[in-house]
């Protein structure tokens, strides 16, 4: 791999890039801070891309929040396994490097094969990457302890998605060094809170404090702002931030007011100041009208030790308008099924907010970046979210299939079918249960297609209530043998 020599000159506003081809007799006029130096646009998984125009002074500035935030020194080298297209790694790793005088070590993309070499090779004082990499780090970790030791890190850094508190503790563990979470966007030029280094607080599930950007909460629907500790859209203005797109004049509108740039995330800010995410605005699900947070998902999820990543998504519904589904990566070795999953989140979480349909996948699809995408999983996963008819193979499912056909106006149900993906809702499954439980003279719990969706898990369910209320009876017919005539006839008696 060929390595272009280059010198980067950085003044307070302004940076210069002069390459070995940079002719010796070319006049050279430096930008000014407002010039544009960087045109990004961001991901539009819902809408066209918006184009963001990056001035000289957006980038600098925000690496130098990102310097100052992490104590960054001469003596420090960065080692960068995010692509330089992204804003994470051309700030947070690169500009904000060279600009406290530091080195970096610009990898040819995240290989997690050959990241503890690197360490080992380079020797970096830190490094910093979005949550999936850094899982991906953790996988490739075993056997590695002696490179860990020998060239210790100073902190991590992990911006870009929301990291699991599970995932933080085993970095820490492993580097015996802190994370530092932090919070940016492509239209500040990255970073905008960031917890601090030891000895300051860290605290879990917030993403820190704000430096020179200001921080606040507004109104999701009205252009005001909102009081402290009060649940709304996150909002953000400094020289950082861009004040406008490029030639979109809609979005514009939506975006900006009273030079406050709307992030599109929900959040609060506590008394000390340190902000805390509760996800992105359109990702939030509506069941039915019924708000799910789909972080509160996937963080109930990685609570379990077999669980190595979780994101829950939105699925259409015709009724519902939305539904929940969640796609998992287990543990290597981990022997969980999606039927554990859920009865586990019926322990954790309120019942509405389990998902339909959890799916155990090899791996997750990613972003360019390596970030998980939560909006548009659905179609990427809808081969996998559909099932092939199976005909039932009982009397019961038989009986089951029969009652979900008529209640949903479907022809022919098959056992793998999940309820609630072919149309169910609350409305209709009290309709099923209510049927089901005449017809088995059996009563059921309220909650049993929300527990077990498909017709063979229903199906078992009965069955497996069948057999207990058939050992209660044997057992009242064995406690009434050992009863004498009189004693019998004083209980009937005691009944009537």
């Amino acid at each position: 791999m060929g390595i272009t020599i280059f010198t980067l000159a950085i003044h307070p506003f302004h940076l210069t890039v002069l390459t070995d081809k940079t002719p010796v007799s070319q006049t050279f006029q430096p930008p000014q801070p407002q010039d544009i130096a960087l045109i990004l646009h961001t991901s539009g998984t819902t809408s066209r891309p918006k184009i963001v125009p990056l001035t000289h002074q957006n980038l600098l500035q925000s690496a130098q929040n990102v310097a100052h935030t992490l104590h960054l020194q001469e003596s420090d080298r960065a080692l960068n396994v995010m692509p330089l297209f992204h804003i994470h790694g051309l700030v947070a790793a690169l500009l904000a490097s060279l600009q406290a005088g530091g080195s970096v070590v610009c990898t040819p993309g995240f290989q997690a094969a050959d990241f503890f070499n690197w360490i080992a090779t380079f020797q970096p004082s830190w490094y910093t990457a979005v949550p999936t990499i850094h899982q991906a780090v953790l996988a490739a970790a075993v056997g590695q302890e002696a490179i860990v030791a020998q060239y210790p890190l100073r902190f991590l850094r992990s911006s870009s998605a929301a990291l699991m508190p599970k995932v933080m503790e085993a970095l820490e563990t492993l580097f015996q060094a802190p994370v530092i979470e932090a919070y940016g966007m492509t239209e500040a030029a990255h970073q905008m809170t960031s917890n601090p280094l030891p000895p300051k607080e860290r605290k879990a599930r917030s993403v820190g404090l704000a430096g020179e950007t200001q921080v606040a909460i507004a109104h999701t629907t009205e252009n005001q702002l909102l009081p402290q500790g009060a649940i709304g859209e996150v909002v953000v203005r400094g020289v950082s931030v861009i004040e406008h797109y490029e030639n979109n004049p809609e979005a514009n509108q939506k975006s900006f007011f009273d030079g406050w740039f709307r992030t599109g995330d929900q959040g609060y800010l506590d008394g000390a100041g340190y902000l805390f995410l509760a996800g992105r605005l359109k990702e939030i699900v509506n069941r039915g009208g019924e708000k799910i947070v789909p972080l509160e998902i996937d963080e109930a999820l990685m609570a379990m030790p077999e669980v190595q990543q979780a994101v829950a998504f939105a699925l259409p519904h015709p009724s519902l308008g939305e539904d929940l589904a969640a796609a998992v990566v287990l543990v290597p070795g981990a022997s969980q099924t999606p039927e554990t999953l859920r009865d586990y989140l019926f322990t954790t979480i309120a019942p509405f907010k389990v998902p339909s349909q959890i799916l155990i996948l090899p791996s997750i699809p990613k972003g360019p970046t390596g970030k998980l995408q939560r909006i548009g999983l659905a179609q990427q996963l809808a081969e996998a979210l559909k099932t092939n008819y199976v005909a039932p193979r009982s009397p019961i499912e038989t009986s089951v299939a029969n009652v979900i056909a008529e209640i949903l106006d479907k022809r022919e149900i098959g056992i793998d079918d999940n309820f609630f993906a072919i149309g169910g809702d609350s409305l209709k499954g009290t309709q099923v249960v209510s049927r089901l439980e005449a017809l088995f003279s059996l009563p059921l719990p309220n909650v049993l297609l929300f527990q077990r969706p498909t017709v063979a898990q229903m199906a078992s369910k009965i069955t497996e209530l069948q057999a207990e209320e058939s050992i209660a009876v044997q057992d009242l017919v064995s406690d009434l043998g050992q009863l004498s005539p009189e004693e019998v006839e004083l209980l009937f008696q005691a009944v009537e």
